[in-house]
C-alpha cells in the first residue's frame, strides 16, 4: 500500500496535468499526452520500487499490489471526471491500464532488486 502512495509522487501531478489540458473530450494530444503518459509510467515503476525496498520478502506481489493502488487513484479520477463531462467509460482500457500499471511497477521492482544486488551496493 505505502508503496503505491509513494507512486502517486508521479502519478497524482500526471492525472491533474492531464485532466488540465484536455480539450472538451477529455483528450490530451501531441507532446502533453507523451509527457503525461511518461510521468504516468514513471509512477507506476516508483511504486514498484518503493515496494521492493518496503517489502523485500514478497517483492513482486508488493510491486503489482502497489501499482495496482496507484493505478486505482489513477482511475478515480478519470472516471469522476469522464462522469463530470458526460462521457462514457470503456471498461477495456481500464483492465489494460490496470495490467501495464502492475507490469511497470514489477519492472521498477526489479530494477530495485538489481540495484541493491549490484557489486558495491549496501545492504540494508
Amino acid at each position: 500500500m505505502r508503496g503505491g502512495l509513494f507512486g502517486l509522487v508521479f502519478v497524482a501531478p500526471a492525472a491533474v496535468a492531464g485532466e488540465l489540458l484536455a480539450d472538451r473530450r477529455g483528450r490530451v494530444r501531441g507532446g502533453a499526452a507523451l509527457v503525461v503518459t511518461l510521468f504516468e509510467l514513471l509512477g507506476f515503476a516508483f511504486a514498484g520500487y518503493a515496494a521492493r525496498r518496503l517489502a523485500p520478502d514478497a517483492p513482486l506481489r508488493s510491486a503489482a499490489l502497489a501499482g495496482a493502488v496507484a493505478w486505482g487513484v489513477l482511475q478515480a479520477v478519470g472516471v469522476v471526471t469522464s462522469l463530470a463531462r458526460d462521457q462514457a467509460l470503456h471498461p477495456l482500457t481500464l483492465v489494460a491500464t490496470a495490467l501495464l500499471a502492475a507490469a511497470v511497477a514489477t519492472a521498477g521492482a526489479l530494477l530495485a532488486g538489481s540495484a541493491a544486488a549490484a557489486p558495491g551496493a549496501r545492504r540494508s
